[in-house]
């Protein structure tokens, strides 16, 4: 345990020795892009909180047992999937910049 975490402070020091330079975007394209970007996080953020919404109420409807079981169970296992999806609408643009290069 202590050599793994031993390994995972060396990486982290050396993820840090690395730089970062800013992506550079023509004028012209800022205010459509940011625009249009914003409007996409609007709506993912609100689709993921109606479909997080959503799955908290199959669980309540399917806790009475039977049939509803399963389907209480299927929207547990749902919110794992459903909170990465969050996490990249959150992350997407800098997920983006580490694989491109940006």
């Amino acid at each position: 345990m202590i050599t793994a975490l031993h390994h995972a402070h060396e990486l982290v020091t050396l993820a840090g020795d690395i730089p970062n330079p800013g992506a550079k975007t023509p004028n012209q394209l800022t205010t459509a892009r940011d625009t249009l970007l914003g409007w996409l996080k609007w709506g993912g953020y609100s689709i993921a909180a109606g479909s997080i919404i959503l799955s908290g109420i199959k669980m309540l409807w399917g806790s009475g047992g039977g049939r509803g079981a399963t389907t209480a169970a299927d929207a547990a296992v749902e919110i794992p999937w459903k909170v990465l999806g969050v996490a990249l609408i959150s992350g997407g643009a800098g997920l983006l910049g580490t694989f491109v290069g940006g």
